[in-house]
């Protein structure tokens, strides 16, 4: 089955999710009384409404089976897009994100510092503040959790060369050996502050999965399962 979405123009692309024209879908209430608040899921893909944000070219997202699990599969095709949806996350309430995902392949050229060669085989982005509208977008601050090959150390931070000073990939995980699910647990807050040198003022209001080989042109196979956040109960507020 494969995701509908809605496309946005290559030029609203080139602010890398920054800038886009979207509607508000989704939203994650700060002061529900549950601790794990759904951010996202494969098997909801069509309801969460992902909006396509391209770039150079289209990956291919589409939600399948497999081991078993139902994911959102992601397949390079010398592109560079990905697929984003409206949320509303305070991440003080709420400041743990979790998210299972799995890379079948990867780019071994690649590399995140590089314009020239800054592919990834999976991301995530969160990204902090008003994006803004089609007609008058806005660079907003946003991390971005990678998956990319062992050039680059776990837990390493780096500077997008496209937009400095306003996307900082985290380095989650690196290196791809046999096809395996990998259930990550990171704190926004302190990832945030690490990378940024500062919290974060805003809430997160966009959030975007990313695959891309349009620079090393090299074969990428990455699954995307599921996304949610621990949050406050009320209790703890």
């Amino acid at each position: 089955m494969k995701i509908r979405k809605r496309q946005v123009p290559v030029f609203v692309a080139l602010f890398l999710f920054n800038a886009c024209a979207m509607q508000q879908t989704g939203r994650v209430a700060q002061d529900q009384p549950q601790r794990h608040v759904p951010l996202f899921s494969a098997e909801r893909a069509i309801q969460d409404e992902w909006q396509e944000i391209l770039i150079r070219g289209k990956t291919e997202y589409r939600v399948t089976a497999s081991a078993g699990r139902v994911a959102i599969r992601a397949i390079g095709q010398n592109s560079a897009s990905g697929l984003l949806r409206r949320v509303q996350v305070d991440p003080v309430n709420c400041p743990k994100i979790e998210w299972s995902w799995r890379v079948d392949q990867l780019q071994e050229t690649a590399d995140i510092r590089v314009k020239e060669k800054e592919d990834v085989a999976a991301s995530i982005y969160l990204m902090f503040g008003d994006p803004g509208l089609l007609l008058t977008p806005k660079q907003v601050p946003s991390l971005r959790y990678v998956w990319t090959n062992q050039r680059m150390d776990v837990e390493s931070i780096v500077d997008s060369p496209y937009l400095p000073g306003t996307v900082k990939s985290l380095v989650v995980r690196s290196g791809s050996r046999q096809p395996e699910w990998f259930i990550e647990s990171r704190n926004i807050l302190k990832d945030f502050e690490r990378a940024f040198g500062y919290t974060p003022k805003e809430a997160i209001e966009a959030i975007a999965l990313f695959t891309d080989n349009d620079q090393t042109k090299e074969p990428v196979l990455a699954y995307y399962e599921w996304g949610r956040l621990e949050c406050r109960t009320d209790r703890e507020s």
